[in-house]
C-alpha cells in the first residue's frame, strides 16, 4: 500500500564534533582523512577537500522539496558548530519544509538561547542523552559535559515545546529505564526516543563489535514489555517505529528494525544492513546516499555535480518513490542469518 513519506532528510552540516564520545572517536571505516566523530557525515571525499556552502545546500533542498520531501533534520558532527545552523533552519521553513529538526549534543544550545533569547523556526530539538547518571555520561562523552547539557535543555524548554532525549537501548542499562525517563520529565524533555542498537557487519567488523552487539541488543518487543511495567495507555506505529504514551502523559518513541523498507537494490546488496532504506542523507561534501555507506562502496550521488548539470531532480525522484511507496518487510531474521549473528 502506498504511504506518504514522512521521514526527514538527514543533513550533516558540520564535519567535526565538540565532544569525544567513546562510540564515535577513531576511524573505524579505515578511510584516509575521514573522522568518525562526524558520525552521520557520510562523505565520498576527504575532509581536506572542504564542505559545500550554505547556499549550495539550500539550492539542493529546494529540489528535494519540489520532489516531495517535507522534513529535514540537521546532524553532523555537531551541527551547532556551524554558525549558520539557525539561518539554515529559517531558510528551509521559507522553502516549505514542515518538519525542521536538529540532532545535537546540547553543549551549545543553552548558550544560543541566552544570547538570542529565542530559537529559529525549529519544530523539534533532539538531544543525544544516553544516560541520566552524571559520571557515566561524562565518561561516555569524554568531558565534564553533563551539567551543561542538562542546563541547556532546561533553558531551551522555555522557547520550544518539543525537546526529545535520544537514547540507545542497551541490555546492560535496561533496568534503569524508569529512573532515566523520570529524569527526562523533570528536566525539560517532552519525549524520549529509545533507539535500537545498530550493527554494520562489513569486512571491518571486529570480534569485539560482534560480541558487543549480540550481548547488548534489545529488540523493541522487550523494550515495550519494560514500558508496560511503567504504565502504558496507548501504543501505535509511527514513521520510525512505535509511539508509546505513558500514564503520566510522557511520550516514548522507539525504533524497530523488525520491519524495514527493502527495494530491489537491497535484494542484491552485499552488505544488507540492519536499517534498510531508512532515509536520505546529505553529507558536508554534498554526497547524497540512502545507505550507511561508511566504506564508500555503496550507491551515492554527487549532489553538487547533479545540481550544476540540472539532473538532481531526476536522480532523487527514485529515492523518494522507494521510501514513499515500497512496503515494509520483516527481514530481520534474514539480516541475522546473512551475517551469522546469534542474539
Amino acid at each position: 500500500m502506498a504511504k506518504e513519506f514522512e521521514r526527514n532528510i538527514r543533513i550533516a552540516i558540520a564535519p567535526i564534533c565538540n565532544m569525544n564520545c567513546v562510540y564515535c572517536i577513531g576511524d573505524n571505516r579505515k578511510i584516509d582523512n575521514r573522522r568518525m566523530a562526524a558520525m552521520e557525515d557520510i562523505r565520498n571525499t576527504p575532509l581536506s577537500s572542504g564542505c559545500i556552502s550554505t547556499e549550495q545546500l539550500l539550492s539542493m533542498l529546494e529540489v528535494f522539496c519540489k520532489v516531495g520531501f517535507n522534513g529535514i533534520s540537521l546532524t553532523g558532527g555537531e551541527p551547532m558548530i556551524n554558525k549558520e545552523w539557525a539561518y539554515i533552519i529559517d531558510s528551509v521553513a521559507d522553502i516549505g519544509f514542515s518538519r525542521r529538526e536538529i540532532t545535537t549534543n546540547g553543549l551549545l544550545l543553552g548558550k544560543y538561547c541566552i544570547e538570542h533569547k529565542s530559537l529559529p523556526k525549529l519544530t523539534t530539538i533532539k538531544v543525544s542523552f544516553d544516560t541520566a547518571e552524571k559520571e557515566i555520561f561524562n565518561a561516555i562523552t569524554g568531558g565534564n559535559n553533563f551539567d551543561t547539557v542538562v542546563n541547556s535543555v532546561r533553558i531551551a524548554s522555555k522557547y520550544i515545546k518539543n525537546i526529545r532525549a535520544n537514547r540507545v537501548m542497551l541490555r546492560s542499562k535496561i533496568d534503569d529505564l524508569s529512573d532515566y525517563l523520570r529524569f527526562c520529565i523533570e528536566n525539560g524533555f517532552s519525549s524520549a526516543n529509545l533507539m535500537e542498537l545498530y550493527a554494520y557487519p562489513d569486512e571491518n567488523w571486529t570480534i569485539e563489535e560482534r560480541n558487543f552487539f549480540t550481548s547488548q541488543y534489545v529488540p523493541y518487543k522487550e523494550t515495550f514489555e519494560t514500558l508496560i511495567g511503567l504504565g502504558v495507555i496507548d501504543e501505535h506505529r509511527h514513521r520510525y517505529g512505535h509511539s508509546v504514551r505513558l500514564n503520566n502523559g510522557f511520550t516514548v518513541l522507539a525504533t524497530d528494525s523488525t520491519y524495514t523498507i527493502r527495494d530491489f537494490e537491497c535484494k542484491k546488496c552485499k552488505v544488507f544492513c540492519q536499517q534498510g532504506k531508512f532515509t536520505v542523507r546529505i553529507a558536508t561534501d554534498g554526497t547524497i546516499t540512502m545507505c550507511p555507506n561508511f566504506n564508500g562502496k555503496l550507491y551515492s550521488i554527487d549532489g553538487i555535480e547533479c545540481l550544476e548539470n540540472g539532473t538532481l531532480e531526476e536522480k532523487i525522484k527514485p529515492m523518494y518513490k522507494s521510501l514513499a511507496y515500497t512496503p515494509e518487510e520483516n527481514v530481520f531474521q534474514h539480516f541475522l542469518t546473512r551475517h551469522n549473528i546469534n542474539i
